[in-house]
């Protein structure tokens, strides 16, 4: 492998021979940018360009370009829309693609740029403009026309394949065929050219003295000035060596690492080349977002290598049964996009996602052990949802989180009704980014009351969102959007700021130390930037440890599994007690309550609803008090709302309650007020 020094050099100097206009940012930062950059923009050298401050050159329609980047940086790629200011002030349109790449202990943002102003050279000025390029590349190129004819190969690819220029140039390129490759995998080849404009593979290649040699080969398409391919050329290099920069350069920025595919990159700029392809021949095409049934069960279970071995086998799956003209790209994690090119309507893609499902329906052998796996496929349609690649592919998500919900169907189109979900979905999550510049997030509480004496013995911390021109909004109508859009960790920080802060100035004020009990998601939980965050909160605020209680609720213990139990010592140890949430709504085994850090359970409160309605309700109940009791752990009923609940809880053994009976949630003033009753 390249060191850190060796890769940056490399790739500069691969950016340097790109066409392509291509910079890199660090920190925010112009790094560096190629020729073909300067030459668009106007600028005669790299330095005059770097004084320019990002933020006078680049604007981006999708709102602050700064945190746009940052976004594309922690994410590990992403593309949009931006606006180059050129040196003469003329503002160009860009289609923008991000990729990390790491630079020793700091990563920086390469970025290439397509220029929609620009229809770009011609073929044979691209031509030209490649052999000027590769006359000096260390890497073996040759380019052959559409008939597969030999126009041009340089140096490396000469010594590479035994022959001269003069033997090479006007032979067929079949001239190199080795025998180990049937016809159908030069066809296959040879559709992929044609369909999206390049391949990239192993292939074996005979030289002039007969011997066969293993290269590494990528294929990529000349387009001339009506799109149409006329030249292609290949980049060889020696498939059992990695000192092939450009072959690792291209493989870091579109394919994914663990199963081979393209990976999110690569495929925001297949769906543009669709698009275009099909306004032009009037044609259609579908667009699957695929997430893995029980996936996430694997990899507690088994662990994350039999997870790695699981999305190899199920990508080796898709790429069988798909056509050849169709495209798996893996974006992370158990997520899956299916490009179903050529779809004449709903039938023929429904007709796709079928064969998905089935090739999954044969259980998987993993370290000697069956493994089964399903499938939920959300489908958006080119051109009948939209015409945009990035709202087809939200789409496309959007429509896969219905097939979750759905027990009828493993696949949903997506449609109006989804549309007017997937708006509102947008206009709250921009108002919500809104919302948290403006500190819109602040905390509700509704106190846990001792029954017998009325102390307030604990408070739970509730999310509200004081909107500008709706009023105080409940948690339940926002939550799902923050927690979908990756925005649930800065609310959560806001209203948690905000309550310690209170329950602080009431230690003073009152002599009263108030434990509150915030909720947190499992993915929350799971990840240990969160709970530092937290736990630099509670640092700061001077509080003793254990005042802030996270709630989990027992539904998340059951979908996070054995990854989210190895994750509760990270809170214990953080200075958080824990509580679990909606108790005996799931089916928690009871060996891991036992070995759980967990100090509280609070009874679900459905159970205090249906009690008079449903006797066998009235029995969970005193199972659970008895249980908490057995086990040493506390127990708060949740959702008491009349005397005769709180009669049945108190001759039942549980004191400790929270509902309407005693309070509704209260803003901060309001229940300071009772606190202070209290006091007095």
């Amino acid at each position: 492998m390249l060191d850190h020094a060796s890769f940056y050099r490399s790739f500069l100097q691969f950016m340097q021979r790109s066409c392509e206009p291509m910079l890199l940012l660090r920190q925010g930062q112009l790094l560096a940018s190629n020729q073909a950059l300067l030459d668009v923009l106007g600028y005669q050298n790299d330095l005059l360009l770097q004084q320019v401050p990002l933020s006078s050159l680049c604007r981006s329609a999708e709102g602050d370009t700064q945190m746009h980047f940052a976004a594309c940086l922690d994410a590990g790629q992403g593309s949009c829309n931006c606006q180059w200011r050129a040196l003469n002030g003329e503002w160009l349109e860009a289609q923008c693609h991000f990729t990390r790449l790491a630079d020793g202990n700091e990563d920086i943002l390469h970025v290439s740029l397509r220029f929609q102003d620009q229809f770009g050279p011609s073929a044979n000025v691209q031509l030209q403009l490649y052999e000027q390029v590769f006359d000096s590349s260390n890497e073996a190129v040759v380019i052959t026309d559409k008939h597969q004819k030999i126009v041009y190969a340089n140096r490396a690819f000469c010594d590479l394949s035994g022959y001269t220029v003069n033997e090479l140039v006007s032979q067929d390129i079949r001239l190199l065929r080795s025998g180990k490759h049937d016809d159908d995998f030069f066809l296959n080849i040879t559709l992929q050219l044609m369909e999206k404009g390049f391949w990239s593979g192993e292939l074996w290649d005979r030289n002039k003295q007969g011997q066969d040699f293993l290269c590494q080969v990528r294929l990529s398409a000349i387009l001339d000035e009506y799109r149409r391919p006329c030249y292609f050329v290949g980049v060889y290099s020696d498939a059992g060596s990695h000192t092939g920069s450009l072959h690792q350069l291209r493989t870091l920025a579109y394919q994914d690492e663990l199963t081979g595919l393209p990976n999110r990159a690569l495929l925001m700029q297949l769906i543009p080349h669709q698009i275009n392809q099909c306004r032009r021949e009037g044609g259609s095409f579908g667009l699957m977002f695929l997430d893995l049934d029980r996936f996430k069960q694997v990899n507690d279970s088994m662990g994350h290598e039999a997870g790695d071995m699981l999305l190899r086998m199920v990508a080796e799956r898709f790429s069988a049964v798909l056509r050849t003209s169709d495209t798996v790209a893996r974006l992370g994690g158990d997520e899956f996009v299916v490009l179903v090119s050529h779809a004449s309507g709903p039938e023929s893609v429904s007709r796709v996602a079928e064969k998905i499902i089935q090739c999954l329906e044969k259980p998987f052998l993993i370290r000697g052990q069956a493994v089964e796996v399903g499938a939920s496929i959300g489908i958006s349609l080119f051109p009948q949802n939209t015409e945009q690649a990035a709202e087809l592919l939200h789409q496309a998500d959007i429509a896969m989180y219905r097939a979750k919900k759905s027990p009828e169907s493993s696949f949903v189109f997506f449609c109006e009704d989804l549309n007017q979900e997937l708006v509102h979905y947008k206009q709250v999550e921009q108002q919500i980014r809104e919302g948290l510049k403006r500190g819109e997030f602040i905390p509700y509480y509704q106190p846990q009351v001792d029954s017998l004496t009325g102390q307030f013995v604990g408070v739970e911390c509730l999310a509200r969102w004081r909107h500008t021109s709706r009023g105080i909004i409940p948690a339940t109508e926002f939550i799902s959007v923050a927690e979908r859009s990756g925005l649930i960790q800065e609310v959560f920080l806001q209203v948690l700021g905000q309550a310690i802060a209170h329950i602080g100035l009431w230690k003073q004020m009152y002599d009263r130390q108030i434990q509150v009990s915030v909720n947190i998601s499992g993915h929350q939980f799971c990840d240990y930037q969160n709970i530092e965050q937290m736990s630099e909160l509670l640092k700061e605020s001077g509080l003793a440890p254990g005042s802030v209680k996270t709630e989990i609720t027992e539904s998340s213990l059951m979908d996070n599994g054995q990854y989210l139990l190895e994750r509760l010592a990270w809170v214990k140890t953080a200075g958080f007690s824990i509580a679990l949430d909606d108790f005996g709504s799931g089916y928690s085994s009871l060996r891991q309550l036992n070995i759980l850090p967990v100090e509280t359970l609070k009874i679900d409160r459905s159970y205090m609803s249906n009690m008079e309605d449903e006797p066998g309700d009235r029995l969970i109940i005193k199972a659970i008090i008895q249980l908490s009791k057995t086990l040493g752990i506390g127990v708060v009923a949740q959702g008491v709302e009349r005397q005769e609940q709180v009669t049945f809880l108190q001759e039942n053994g549980c004191h400790v309650m929270q509902g309407y009976h005693f309070s509704k949630p209260l803003p901060a003033a309001e229940f300071e007020r009772l606190l202070a009753t209290q006091a007095g």
